[in-house]
C-alpha cells in the first residue's frame, strides 16, 4: 500500500461535500428569491397524507431506543462477565483494578477506566453514536421531501434507510472484508460499515434533491 493511500475515499468525499456546501452557499447568495405576494397562501396538508412518514419516524424512535437499550445491556453483560469469570484478555486498566483488590463497578465498565476498548461494548457505543450522527440529516431530508413532494415515496426511502441502519452493529463488529475479494478496500477506506453508510448517504441526498426539484 502506498503511503497516504489509506482513507482516500473518505478524504475525497470530505473535500467534495465541502465544495458542494460552498457552491450552494454562493448560489443562494446570488439567487436569493423575492418574498411571495401576501395573497398567496400554501394550503395545509391533510394529516392522513403524512401517515407513511409518521410511521417511519415512529420506527426510527423504536430503533434508536433499541440501540440505547442494547448499549446498556452490553455494559451489564460485560460487567457481569468481569465479576464472575474474568479474562486473560482484559484491558490493562481492568487488570490493574483486579490487582488493587477493588471491585469493578458498573460505572467503570460503562464510562470509566475499566471501559473495554473493543468487543460488544465498543460495538454498541459506536452503533448509538453513529445513529445520532446520521439521524439529523436523515430526519430533516425525510420530512422536507414529505412536505414538498410525496410522503409515500419519502416513506419508502425512509424504510430502506432504517433497514440499513439496523444492520450497522453487524457491520461494525466485522469491519474487514475478504482480501481476496476486496483487494482495494483498505486503500480506499472501504469496510462493511461503508456498504451501510454510503447507501444511507445516497438516500439522504436523493430526498434532498427531490425536495429541491419540487420547489422549482
Amino acid at each position: 500500500m502506498s503511503p497516504g493511500a489509506e482513507g482516500l475515499l473518505p478524504t475525497c468525499a470530505c473535500i467534495t461535500y465541502g465544495l458542494g456546501f460552498l457552491l450552494l452557499f454562493i448560489y443562494v447568495c446570488i439567487s436569493w428569491p423575492a418574498p411571495p405576494p401576501p395573497e398567496i397562501r400554501v394550503p395545509l396538508l391533510d394529516a392522513r397524507m403524512l401517515r407513511p412518514v409518521v410511521l417511519v419516524t415512529i420506527a426510527w424512535n423504536a430503533l434508536y431506543f433499541c440501540f440505547l437499550q442494547g448499549q446498556a445491556a452490553a455494559a451489564f453483560w460485560i460487567h457481569k462477565q468481569l465479576r464472575e469469570v474474568g479474562s486473560k484478555k482484559d484491558d490493562e486498566s481492568i487488570a490493574q483494578s483486579r490487582l488493587s483488590g477493588k471491585p469493578i463497578e458498573f460505572a467503570d465498565v460503562k464510562y470509566g477506566p475499566a471501559k473495554p476498548h473493543r468487543g460488544l461494548v465498543l460495538t454498541m457505543d459506536r452503533t448509538v453514536g453513529n445513529m445520532l450522527e446520521q439521524s439529523l440529516p436523515f430526519l430533516l431530508s425525510l420530512w422536507l421531501n414529505a412536505l414538498t413532494g410525496s410522503p409515500h415515496d419519502a416513506s419508502w426511502y425512509g424504510w430502506i434507510w432504517l433497514l440499513l441502519r439496523a444492520t450497522y452493529p453487524v457491520g461494525f463488529a466485522h469491519p474487514d472484508m475478504t482480501p481476496a475479494l476486496w483487494g482495494v478496500q483498505r486503500k480506499l477506506g472501504i469496510s462493511w460499515v461503508s456498504l451501510i453508510t454510503w447507501p444511507s448517504y445516497c438516500i439522504v441526498w436523493l430526498l434532498l434533491y427531490k425536495s429541491a426539484v419540487a420547489c422549482y
